[in-house]
């Protein structure tokens, strides 16, 4: 099977199927949320100061408009068999709740990260408004419902890690 499965539609899932298909293999490039982007929806500033949001729309943009890939959102892997060559997965399309079996030679799997979110009263997270994650506080600042400009930022490193269960950090 000349064609390529990848799984992930955020910064790299889109990358890869636009990186595969111009090299001339169609793709099929699946994303469990109704909409692409995954990660990257979320960062709105760099420090070198490029626009996140317009790589994404750009990207976003490239792959619908490429013939070689077919995209699939809100569609989940649910089983994968076979090998390298000639693999058979089954997809849910959950908007449908329809399951599709397809063919093909290789898989890319770049499903991403997910951010800690401090339990309940952690560092006081959740009763004190002013203690935010950096996700929340830079989407709070994009919206303009953030932090006034001045005020001071104190970030906590290794939040919910170097403890008995996580005795290890990010860095």
């Amino acid at each position: 099977e000349h064609n390529a499965l990848v799984v992930g539609g955020g910064l790299a899932g889109l990358t890869a199927a636009l990186t595969l298909a111009g090299q001339g293999f169609p793709v099929i490039l699946i994303e469990r949320e109704r909409e692409l982007g995954g990660n990257l929806s979320h960062i709105h500033y760099t420090l070198q100061g490029n626009d996140p949001q317009a790589l994404l729309r750009r990207l976003v943009e490239q792959v619908r408009a490429h013939p070689a890939i077919r995209v699939h959102t809100g569609t989940e892997l649910l089983e994968v068999g076979g090998y390298v060559g000639r693999f058979q997965s089954r997809l849910h399309h959950k908007d449908e709740d329809r399951v599709e079996e397809i063919a093909h030679g290789a898989i890319v799997v770049a499903t991403g990260a997910e951010g800690y979110t401090p339990k309940p009263g952690e560092y006081l997270y959740g009763q004190h408004p002013g203690v935010l994650t950096q996700r929340e506080l830079e989407e709070g600042l994009a919206a303009g419902t953030g932090a006034p400009a001045g005020a001071a930022y104190v970030m906590v490193q290794c939040v919910g890690s170097r403890n008995e269960e996580h005795p290890y950090c990010s860095r």
